[in-house]
């Protein structure tokens, strides 16, 4: 059968729908618009009088006729934990204006209690013939409870059943409620173990996942645990974009007053959050094996963990398996664990959320608060559409030298923090690209291991999407400085000539050489060879001047040729900008075409990068003089400082390495950043040494990277990363 499709005159016919579910076509079902389902009025007015399958008690009241199907008023009090769906025919399901027809509906029952619905207000109803005395009171003190959380939690959430008033219902004790639209978790799960899992997209699994998470934090936030958080008691309803979720049935919350109570009852909320989201993020039918497993050892609530039930997954001994099709890992006798199968990020969170509080050494694993599950699940949300972190955010397996040889693998480009200095440079690199109608240059100075080289690099893609040239040089102490720059322009002429690019693409730029070198430019063809392929140059080249480069015969006359060469690759339609690196070791005759690039008044789409030490140059260093000459010429150029990144970043870097939720990592970054000072060359040799002696290694038990930090903190730091500290 096929789905109804959506109309605003016959709200019946979403429940039709939904008894029909197993039935449907799959892509339309998914396909529907869910604002719509969720609309409100969509289910409230029905009046339905069909019988449930599945035991439903009757109501002992023929006037109030029975509502069944999926309002979400009901408690987790009765013996099925929700209504079931109805599968019998509609009798009737006619819009009733007032939404109330003969006074309130009946919901669900259970041993002791039923729930009504009157419009917008449920009541939960004690049934005192099915009671003892003490049992009835002892209800009645729930349900005033519940009324004492509910008023805690108005003041900072209202993500929650509220609570109206304790008071009676037809002379039986009552508690009053506002009503709330949606459908619950459990009931969602179940459809979609029932059609097909992986129709339902990641996102929407992670949006309603925030979602639970923020509305635990709330409670949090105002001293309330919940206790006994289980699916059947979250009520999702989509909201502009996202999932609002509200906690029902209050009377297992505790109000905790003594800070090291508040801790404990919080632990088993974030257990029991951890189960939840291995349901949530299941990929296969059935529902989580963790939350079936803690169902089978502690009872049918298997959202009300205590600290005996909570499932531990920290584990070194026994013996492992490693499968070649999957890599999944199990140790013989032992059930597979939580958040296997799923992306490393979000396994990590899950397995840290079910981590056993009682080990010392795991609980510095674990979350302390339900707000760092939702800061990790936003960082999750805000990260997943990076390229260079998509991998880790949605694919389940890693590569074999990170899994099985539990070997750390770097990003390409270490590059975190720096959004102040790199704006200046994308400042500078537009103003160059757009004007161009002067040589624009910048200098960046820092001690070494700060990630100069790698600020400089995050140009390439912007200038790439402005079809401009990149040509890069390094000065080394083990090279002849002067032949750094020719050997960076051989590169690119060479990276050029390699290239599947026709003849007559760079036609205009080889008109622009012969316009500004002449014939001199023969003379640049033994520095430079590959500029003779590029020019289809084929006379012979007098190399007795060649073999003076540097001398002062040829200084004064390979320093303007430079000047003219990279003053002709450079024009409107092609920006470049030049970068050499450590200019501290630069040659005299290099600093002086800088010099005499800058002031060219024929150069234009020109930006100069020079990257130096700044520990190594003083005010009397050639490099120091050279950039006083260049002042006193009357051009501007910036001076960019790059120093130690802040902690956050470094965290961000451990993050993404280790695969880890920022929040789980942030005690190692915090000790990492203290022994290292924020320096990214000394962060780096820091963890792979950590990951050489075994203090950081990929648990294939636990599915996730772990730490020693206690090791890691008395670790002694190398010489050179002490002499740099102080």
């Amino acid at each position: 059968a096929k789905p109804v499709k959506k109309s605003t005159t016959q709200p019946e016919n979403l429940l039709i729908l939904i008894n029909t579910m197993d039935n449907i076509d799959v892509d339309d079902f998914f396909n529907l618009d869910l604002e719509s389902i969720f609309e409100e009025g969509s289910w409230d007015d029905l009046n339905l009088s069909s019988s449930p399958p599945g035991g439903h008690v009757s109501n002992s009241n023929p006037s109030i006729p029975e509502l069944t199907g999926i309002g979400s008023g009901r408690s987790a009090d009765n013996a099925s934990g929700v209504a079931p769906f109805s599968t019998t025919p509609l009798l009737s399901a006619t819009p009733r204006p007032g939404g109330d027809i003969n006074g309130p509906q009946l919901v669900s029952t259970s041993t002791c209690t039923s729930i009504y619905r009157s419009q917008d207000t449920g009541i939960k109803v004690i049934d005192q013939s099915q009671s003892t005395s003490s049992n009835v009171q002892q209800t009645i003190q729930k349900l005033l409870h519940e009324e004492t959380v509910s008023k805690r939690l108005l003041s900072q959430c209202n993500n929650h059943r509220q609570v109206i008033e304790v008071s009676s219902f037809n002379g039986s004790p009552a508690l009053y409620f506002k009503w709330e639209n949606g459908i619950t978790c459990k009931e969602w799960l179940d459809k979609v173990h029932q059609i097909h899992p992986q129709i339902v997209e990641f996102n929407v699994r992670l949006r309603a996942a925030m979602a639970i998470s923020k509305t635990l934090s709330q409670f949090h936030q105002c001293s309330v645990t919940y206790n006994s958080l289980s699916p059947e008691n979250i009520v999702l309803t989509p909201l502009e974009g996202d999932y609002v979720a509200k906690f029902i049935d209050l009377s297992d919350a505790v109000i905790c007053n003594d800070e090291q109570i508040f801790k404990e009852m919080m632990a088993v909320d974030l257990t029991s959050l951890g189960l939840i989201f291995d349901q949530l993020f299941k990929a296969e039918g059935g529902g989580g094996e963790a939350y079936s497993a803690a169902a089978a050892a502690g009872g049918d609530n298997a959202g009300g963990l205590t600290n005996s039930r909570r499932v531990s997954i920290v584990s070194d001994g026994g013996e492992e398996e490693v499968s070649d099709h999957n890599r999944n890992v199990r140790k013989r006798g032992k059930q597979r664990a939580p958040g296997e199968g799923l992306p490393l990020y979000l396994g990590a969170m899950i397995s840290a959320l079910l981590i056993n509080g009682d080990d010392n050494d795991a609980s510095q694993l674990r979350y302390k608060s339900a707000n760092d599950v939702y800061e990790d699940l936003k960082a999750m949300v805000a990260h997943s559409s990076s390229h260079h972190q998509s991998s880790s955010l949605r694919e389940a397996d890693f590569d074999n030298d990170v899994t099985i040889h539990s070997r750390l693998k770097f990003p390409k480009d270490l590059f975190y923090g720096r959004q102040v200095q790199m704006s200046m440079i994308l400042h500078l690199l537009q103003s160059s690209t757009m004007l161009g109608d002067q040589p624009m240059m910048a200098l960046i100075a820092g001690y070494p291991g700060t990630g100069k080289s790698t600020l400089v690099n995050q140009v390439k893609k912007p200038l790439a999407d402005k079809n401009g040239f990149f040509i890069e040089g390094k000065f080394d102490v083990s090279v002849r400085p002067d032949k750094v720059l020719a050997s960076a322009l051989d590169s690119f002429f060479a990276s050029i000539n390699a290239s599947n690019a026709g003849q007559n693409t760079y036609m205009s730029m080889r008109w622009r050489i012969n316009d500004a070198v002449g014939s001199g430019v023969s003379c640049l063809f033994d520095v430079i060879p590959s500029l003779r392929k590029f020019m289809n140059d084929s006379t012979e080249v007098d190399r007795t001047e060649g073999r003076n480069i540097g001398g002062n015969l040829m200084g004064q006359r390979l320093k303007y040729m430079f000047c003219k060469l990279i003053g002709a690759i450079s024009c409107r339609s092609t920006p470049l900008v030049l970068v050499l690196d450590d200019l501290q070791w630069a040659d005299k005759m290099t600093l002086g075409v800088i010099r005499m690039l800058m002031i060219d008044p024929d150069i234009h789409y020109f930006l100069f990068l020079g990257c130096y030490r700044e520990n190594e140059v003083n005010e009397s260093h050639m490099l120091s003089a050279n950039l006083n000459d260049i002042r006193e010429q009357g051009i501007n150029f910036m001076t960019i400082k790059v120093g130690a990144i802040e902690k956050e970043s470094v965290n961000a870097l451990i993050s993404d390495v280790l695969c880890l939720p920022p929040s789980l990592c942030r005690p190692l970054s915090t000790v990492v950043h203290q022994k290292t000072g924020g320096i990214i060359m000394f962060v780096r040799r820091l963890l792979i040494s950590l990951n050489d002696e075994g203090l950081v290694w990929y648990s294939l038990s636990s599915h996730r990277w772990m730490f020693d930090l206690r090791k890691i903190e008395v670790k002694e730091m190398s010489e050179d990363v002490v002499k740099h500290m102080t």
